[in-house]
């Protein structure tokens, strides 16, 4: 099988089976409790959680959580809000998000849309005509994950630092952890989310960055473990894991390895397809994501010749197998005739070149087959 929708998600490495084994299995005890072999496992939480501060540069606290979606949530309606304040989010938002959006706009807190262009990347003037005092919370993301686009964390920042002086920054950066540098520091967000799902780690696990000196307030009450923010008691197994992973995938990132596979692509599908649109902008996006929308075509009907051809690719967003379709072609500014038709390949550290010619040569034929059917 060929996999091309690794921001959907990643296979585990294999090696992290021994760390389940020994978290789980042997050193099995409960960080909470006090003898000396549990104190040795919340130890080593520590110690996990200190190498994901170094790898992503931080300064402050990591929260553990069961997703990405819950650190989102974590960091939507945990973080302090204030009387006739109002949130600002971009359009193309990870449901995590927008879902989080819409619950509060229901409860009467107001929430502003930033416009992104046919690349998913935030309109800075729109987001900066949309600053004001009363904005208690910014939520936009690092790396779109329908197209790849990078936003200018670190400027968007600076913006609202000056314009909304009482907001906290949230960044959704589970798409972009381990597809490109990172440095909390540098980018100076209050908040940052992560998945270890998505650079080989485990399923169920995420992860919040809390920056010193920024409060919220929790969401799950319990035990008090996670320094009282996420009560429960901790996925050993996941945290530790989290740390190797994410060590190991930066490691491995060949970033100019993937442009040159991802122009190849690009060319490649412009001639198959002479009339689509290419919805990635590569100067401006991460190296791994391409997206594309093929006109008057059912995107998933593609998707399931190339799966009997032994290869996988995404039509987007993996997160909800009911989302309203439509709401992300409206923000990229597509006409309906290419709304069926978005089509997302992903790559990771393993994708080779033999395996992208083969995609490309079965896409042509299948395209070709769809197109003589539909005449």
């Amino acid at each position: 099988m060929i996999y091309l929708d690794t921001s959907a998600t990643t296979a585990m490495y294999p090696e992290i089976i021994d760390i389940i084994k020994k978290y789980a299995v042997d050193n099995y005890y409960n960080p909470s409790a006090l003898y000396t072999n549990a104190l040795n496992v919340a130890k080593d939480i520590k110690n996990a959680k200190q190498k994901i501060l170094d790898i992503l540069h931080g300064t402050g606290n990591i929260v553990f959580t069961a997703s990405g979606t819950e650190s989102d949530n974590m960091a939507i309606f945990g973080s302090k809000k204030f009387k006739d304040c109002k949130i600002l989010i971009s359009n193309v938002e990870h449901s995590a998000i927008y879902q989080c959006a819409k619950k509060l706009e229901a409860q009467g807190i107001q929430v502003e849309y930033v416009a992104c262009d046919r690349f998913g990347i935030v309109d800075e003037d729109d987001f900066k005509a949309k600053l004001s005092s009363n904005v208690a919370l910014v939520s936009i993301m690092h790396a779109c994950n329908e197209t790849g686009g990078v936003n200018d964390i670190e400027k968007l920042v600076k913006l609202t630092n000056q314009l909304a002086p009482r907001a906290i920054f949230h960044s959704d950066g589970v798409q972009a952890v381990c597809k490109m540098p990172i440095n909390l520091n540098k980018l100076g967000v209050d908040l940052y989310t992560f998945s270890a799902h998505k650079f080989h780690g485990m399923k169920g696990v995420g992860g919040l960055y809390i920056k010193k000196g920024v409060n919220i307030n929790p969401i799950i009450f319990g035990g008090g473990q996670e320094n009282g923010l996420r009560s429960a008691t901790e996925n050993v197994s996941g945290i530790i894991s989290t740390a190797y992973a994410l060590e190991k995938t930066y490691k491995n990132l060949d970033i100019e390895k993937n442009k040159k596979i991802m122009n190849y692509l690009e060319t490649s599908l412009r001639k198959i397809v002479p009339n689509c649109i290419i919805n990635t902008d590569f100067q401006r996006s991460l190296s791994n994501i391409l997206s594309f929308s093929v006109p008057n075509t059912r995107g998933e009907v593609l998707l399931h010749l190339l799966e009997d051809k032994g290869i996988i690719i995404g039509t987007g967003s993996a997160c909800s197998a009911q989302k309203a379709h439509t709401r992300i072609p409206i923000a990229l500014g597509l006409s309906k005739e290419y709304f069926d038709g978005m089509l997302r390949i992903s790559i990771d550290n393993s994708t080779t070149f033999e395996e992208i010619e083969l995609f490309v040569k079965e896409f042509d034929n299948c395209y070709k087959f769809l197109s003589n059917i539909m005449k």
